[in-house]
Protein backbone atom coordinates (compact mmCIF):
# COMPACT_ATOMS: atom_id res chain seq x y z
CA UNK A 1 0.00 0.00 0.00
CA UNK A 2 2.60 2.46 0.80
CA UNK A 3 4.45 1.80 -2.90
CA UNK A 4 1.16 2.41 -4.22
CA UNK A 5 0.66 5.96 -2.49
CA UNK A 6 4.03 7.05 -3.15
CA UNK A 7 3.99 6.18 -6.73
CA UNK A 8 0.52 7.81 -7.43
CA UNK A 9 2.08 10.87 -5.45
CA UNK A 10 5.06 10.71 -7.86
CA UNK A 11 2.62 10.45 -10.95
CA UNK A 12 0.97 13.61 -9.39
CA UNK A 13 4.27 15.50 -8.70
CA UNK A 14 5.23 14.58 -12.71
CA UNK A 15 1.75 15.56 -14.89
CA UNK A 16 3.65 18.57 -15.88
CA UNK A 17 5.71 17.05 -18.30
CA UNK A 18 6.30 18.30 -21.37
CA UNK A 19 4.26 16.66 -24.46
CA UNK A 20 6.58 17.80 -27.59
CA UNK A 21 9.72 18.52 -26.72
CA UNK A 22 10.99 21.18 -29.37
CA UNK A 23 14.53 21.76 -30.73
CA UNK A 24 17.09 24.18 -29.69
CA UNK A 25 17.60 24.89 -33.13
CA UNK A 26 13.45 25.26 -33.73
CA UNK A 27 13.70 27.87 -31.06
CA UNK A 28 16.93 29.56 -31.86
CA UNK A 29 15.53 29.99 -35.57
CA UNK A 30 11.87 30.25 -34.78
CA UNK A 31 9.56 33.48 -33.29
CA UNK A 32 8.23 30.62 -30.90
CA UNK A 33 10.10 30.12 -27.97
CA UNK A 34 8.46 27.56 -25.65
CA UNK A 35 6.80 24.42 -25.04
CA UNK A 36 3.55 22.69 -23.54
CA UNK A 37 2.96 20.52 -20.62
CA UNK A 38 0.69 17.83 -20.42
CA UNK A 39 -1.18 19.69 -17.82
CA UNK A 40 -1.84 22.34 -20.20
CA UNK A 41 0.81 25.47 -19.61
CA UNK A 42 3.29 26.92 -21.79
CA UNK A 43 6.61 27.56 -20.44
CA UNK A 44 8.03 30.37 -22.58
CA UNK A 45 11.68 30.85 -22.53
CA UNK A 46 13.24 33.83 -22.61
CA UNK A 47 15.70 34.71 -25.64
CA UNK A 48 18.58 34.65 -23.26
CA UNK A 49 18.59 31.30 -21.95
CA UNK A 50 18.03 30.27 -25.95
CA UNK A 51 20.99 31.93 -27.03
CA UNK A 52 22.91 30.98 -23.93
CA UNK A 53 22.46 27.17 -24.58
CA UNK A 54 22.99 27.99 -28.31
CA UNK A 55 26.71 29.60 -27.44
CA UNK A 56 27.64 26.15 -25.71
CA UNK A 57 26.72 23.75 -27.32
CA UNK A 58 28.23 22.75 -31.35
CA UNK A 59 25.84 22.69 -34.34
CA UNK A 60 25.32 18.98 -33.69
CA UNK A 61 23.64 19.27 -30.38
CA UNK A 62 22.22 22.22 -31.26
CA UNK A 63 19.89 19.92 -33.67
CA UNK A 64 19.53 17.41 -31.45
CA UNK A 65 19.05 18.71 -28.24
CA UNK A 66 15.52 18.95 -27.28
CA UNK A 67 14.07 21.63 -24.55
CA UNK A 68 13.48 21.54 -21.42
CA UNK A 69 16.25 19.39 -20.17
CA UNK A 70 14.81 16.84 -17.33
CA UNK A 71 17.12 16.70 -14.16
CA UNK A 72 15.70 13.42 -12.50
CA UNK A 73 16.13 12.34 -8.58
CA UNK A 74 18.86 10.40 -8.03
CA UNK A 75 18.25 7.40 -5.57
CA UNK A 76 21.44 5.24 -6.08
CA UNK A 77 23.76 6.94 -4.00
CA UNK A 78 23.89 7.22 -0.25
CA UNK A 79 22.92 11.14 0.23
CA UNK A 80 20.11 12.79 -1.81
CA UNK A 81 21.16 13.74 -5.70
CA UNK A 82 19.68 14.75 -8.70
CA UNK A 83 21.01 13.28 -12.56
CA UNK A 84 20.94 14.35 -15.68
CA UNK A 85 20.45 11.45 -18.09
CA UNK A 86 21.09 11.51 -22.16
CA UNK A 87 24.34 11.90 -23.82
CA UNK A 88 23.73 15.56 -25.29
CA UNK A 89 21.86 16.66 -22.40
CA UNK A 90 24.52 15.46 -20.05
CA UNK A 91 27.28 16.22 -21.81
CA UNK A 92 26.06 19.90 -22.14
CA UNK A 93 25.18 20.36 -18.49
CA UNK A 94 28.11 19.01 -17.33
CA UNK A 95 29.85 21.76 -19.26
CA UNK A 96 27.75 24.26 -18.01
CA UNK A 97 28.46 23.75 -14.39
CA UNK A 98 32.26 21.92 -15.07
CA UNK A 99 31.14 18.87 -14.11
CA UNK A 100 32.62 15.64 -14.73
CA UNK A 101 30.45 12.80 -16.19
CA UNK A 102 29.42 10.01 -14.03
CA UNK A 103 28.88 7.66 -16.94
CA UNK A 104 29.25 8.58 -20.94
CA UNK A 105 25.06 9.35 -20.21
CA UNK A 106 24.80 10.73 -17.49
CA UNK A 107 25.78 13.94 -15.00
CA UNK A 108 25.37 13.26 -10.82
CA UNK A 109 24.24 17.15 -10.00
CA UNK A 110 24.10 17.85 -5.78
CA UNK A 111 21.73 20.94 -4.70
CA UNK A 112 24.21 23.75 -5.09
CA UNK A 113 24.63 22.37 -8.84
CA UNK A 114 21.21 22.43 -9.43
CA UNK A 115 20.68 26.13 -7.96
CA UNK A 116 23.28 27.11 -10.57
CA UNK A 117 21.77 25.39 -13.46
CA UNK A 118 18.48 27.28 -12.44
CA UNK A 119 20.25 30.81 -12.31
CA UNK A 120 21.27 30.08 -15.81
CA UNK A 121 18.71 27.97 -17.78
CA UNK A 122 15.68 27.95 -15.11
CA UNK A 123 13.09 27.57 -18.29
CA UNK A 124 14.95 25.61 -20.09
CA UNK A 125 15.12 22.38 -17.36
CA UNK A 126 12.35 20.56 -15.60
CA UNK A 127 12.56 18.89 -11.88
CA UNK A 128 11.63 15.08 -12.53
CA UNK A 129 10.78 13.02 -9.12
CA UNK A 130 11.54 9.59 -9.69
CA UNK A 131 11.47 6.34 -7.26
Amino acid sequence: MYDDTVEAMMSDLNRSLVGQKPSLESMHEGDVRSYVTRDGAEVIVPKEQVDYLWDVCDDSERIRLRLPIYVRTDVTGTMGAWRVDGKIEAGIVARILGKPMFRDDSVRLYNPDLKELRKKIPDCIMILFTV
